[in-house]
């Protein structure tokens, strides 16, 4: 007789299904993932969205790198806010980005976003 139960469980508690043969179970693009954890960040260099983007923030980014002081454009998914910062490492001007909304960035922080992070 079998140790297994219908879950692919042995009576160790050892898992000896495929975790993606199991029901309800699927993997989850980046855009999905960042959605199911509170939201992300979407960044453009040009405005409405155009251009070169940086999508799916979805952690602190205490440097952007390759995109510091190019973001002319923003948009916040999910259901919480984000603070844009001028400098790295969360320093210099801040600029709070609320939830759900998205737009062009003005002076002093048009071109100018060097770090973010979840509110």
């Amino acid at each position: 007789m079998s140790n297994i139960n219908k879950h692919g469980v042995d009576m160790n508690n050892k898992q000896i299904k495929d975790l993606y043969s199991i029901e309800a179970v699927q993997d989850l693009d980046h855009e999905a993932a960042a959605t199911i954890s509170g939201g992300s960040l979407d960044l453009s260099n040009l405005k409405d969205g155009k251009g070169k983007r940086l999508d799916n923030i979805g952690n602190p980014r205490l440097d952007l790198y390759n995109f510091n002081n190019k973001a002319s454009w923003y948009e916040v998914t999910g259901k919480r806010d984000w603070i844009a910062y001028t400098g790295v490492k969360f320093t210099g001007k801040s600029r709070r980005l609320k939830a759900g909304t998205k737009g062009n960035f003005t002076d002093p922080f048009n071109n100018d976003i060097e770090s973010v992070r979840p509110a």
